[in-house]
């Protein structure tokens, strides 16, 4: 039988509790436990049959200033307990407590999942017993200190979470404890992706017609669903990007994280940290509490890295390292962090021909190019360039609120027979320039304005009145600027002029030019 609780409702005064005690005491009835309020009085008493219980409540109501007594089914502690249980238990985060002593008193079944070990050997024990000895928790306690989203890395149960502590009070503002929720670490990155990302590319949206997109989508999908590293190579602008959007898209890590990074973009001190975090104070400037790197991000999910060629020698040796054995370390650290990622790279880079010249790793290359993917330049697949060109059309014309919403025969033509150096994304570009100076509904031939237009010629250029260095300053601007249309980097640059990284920047600064002048990535 359950132990019997009851409710005891009274007008206060001096003695009632005694006489309360003093009528289970005569009767040799066991008070299990006791809670005294202002005129309540809560107690748990042994089971008693029927024929008892009833006798014990008239004689409870006899006693002076007791007005009512009523059965419950729980005390007051208890109640309060099963309602902290319950929220506890519903959370999605680890929630964990310890008293004075450092004796574990709270530990949810959120926490039992993040840590990995059960309550029953975690309840009542010391916490530096379980968890590390330089927790920030046990600064709390023992000063009074909040903290919040500290890394913290179980290593005897892999176990890698973020921790917020906060101390606790007592009414009189005493510490009597302290208690940390927890966050699984693959949890915040679903989270911080589920808010960032961008919407998820298929194959579906992949336009085209022609026979040699055919041939590299059906390959794509075939690829898709395994884990293999992809190499995607093509020129600037032919869609690397969406490629690998596409990949992941039709893998089996389509719901978790796709992270893109194009390597040329970052500066070469930045890049490593990025990719590979870095740990508390390894360098000056460093966030303190260290930082996770793209790879630790991107657990479980897919990582692309745009422009692998332009990636410094020394990453190279790092990121060889990930695709090898799985693992991470951060700049200033001294573990291996396991990861579990797929890796697809993207270059328009001849990465045959830097091998041979030493700029470019051959056994990274060996690794990454375990599936190469060519993409086509847009010249090479000509009959894509009506539907694209339609595609683009549509979208800038609902953008910029103009009606235009076909082309001239003439114009398709025109657009066919180009040369496309910017492939997809200079015919963007042209299809936006046309829709900003069309005044009707139809994109005439005259509105179809390539880059090259804009360029003067070199007859042109002779044709003026100039000395010979003031001719030879504007040819170079010239050439300059069109560089800075293609090449997003100065290394790029210096290898396409065939000229070194600091020529390259000198004659930028020469001409007041600068990498700013190049065109937006929208398209990769």
């Amino acid at each position: 039988m359950d132990n019997l609780r009851l409710k005891i409702s009274n007008i206060d005064r001096v003695g009632l509790v005694l006489d309360i005690s003093q009528l289970l005491a005569i009767r040799q009835i066991n008070i299990i436990s006791m809670e005294v309020e202002l005129n309540t009085v809560y107690m748990e008493i042994q089971a008693l049959d029927s024929a008892s219980k009833q006798d014990l409540v008239n004689k409870l109501r006899a006693i002076p200033h007791v007005t009512t007594v009523a059965e419950i089914n729980l005390m007051p502690h208890q109640e309060r307990s099963e309602q902290i249980n319950a929220v506890l238990t519903s959370v999605s985060d680890g929630i964990i407590s310890i008293d004075l002593e450092r004796r574990i008193t709270q530990y949810n079944a959120a926490a039992e999942k993040i840590i990995r070990l059960p309550a029953r050997d975690v309840i009542g024990k010391n916490f530096a017993d379980i968890f590390p000895a330089d927790s920030p928790l046990l600064v709390t306690l023992q000063q009074g200190v909040s903290y919040n989203n500290r890394e913290i890395v179980l290593e005897k149960t892999k176990s890698h979470y973020l921790s917020s502590g906060r101390p606790i009070f007592d009414k009189v503002g005493r510490i009597i404890g302290a208690v940390t929720v927890i966050k699984d670490i693959s949890a915040v990155r679903e989270l911080v992706y589920t808010v960032t990302a961008q919407r998820q590319i298929t194959f579906k949206e992949i336009l085209f017609t022609s026979q040699a997109m055919q041939r590299i989508i059906s390959m794509a999908k075939s690829i898709a669903k395994g884990d293999s590293t992809v190499l995607i190579r093509g020129e600037t602008g032919t869609g690397k990007e969406l490629i690998a959007r596409a990949l992941h898209a039709a893998s089996v890590r389509h719901d978790k994280i796709f992270v893109p990074l194009n390597c040329a973009a970052i500066p070469d001190a930045l890049l490593e940290s990025e990719l590979f975090g870095y740990e508390d104070g390894a360098f000056t400037g460093a966030t303190k509490g260290g930082k996770h790197g793209l790879f630790e991000f991107a657990n479980n999910g897919t990582i692309f890295l745009d422009e692998i060629g332009e990636m410094p020698p020394h990453l190279q040796a790092k990121l060889l390292r990930v695709l090898q054995e799985g693992k991470v370390r951060r700049i200033g650290g001294n573990r291996e962090i396991p990861v579990n990622i797929r890796v697809l790279a993207a270059t328009n880079r001849d990465l045959e021909k830097m091998i041979a010249t030493g700029g470019f790793r051959e056994d990274l290359y060996y690794r990454l190019n375990v599936i190469p993917l060519f993409i086509p330049p847009l010249r090479e697949r000509r009959d894509d360039i009506p539907l694209l060109a339609q595609f683009f059309l549509k979208r800038c014309a609902s953008r910029l609120h103009k009606e235009v919403d076909t082309f001239q025969q003439s114009a398709l033509e025109k657009l066919i027979n180009y040369h496309w150096p910017g492939n997809i994304r200079e015919l963007e570009n042209v299809i936006e320039r046309a829709v900003n100076i069309v005044p009707d509904t139809m994109i005439l031939r005259e509105h179809i304005i390539f880059d090259q237009d804009y360029t003067p010629s070199v007859s042109a250029v002779f044709a003026c009145d100039q000395t010979l260095d003031e001719i030879i300053y504007e040819v170079e601007h010239n050439v300059l600027l069109k560089a800075l249309g293609k090449y997003t980097t100065s290394r790029q640059l210096g290898v396409a002029l065939g000229l070194s990284h600091t020529a390259v920047l000198k004659k930028l600064r020469k001409h007041q030019l600068s990498l700013s002048h190049e065109r937006g990535r929208h398209t990769n």
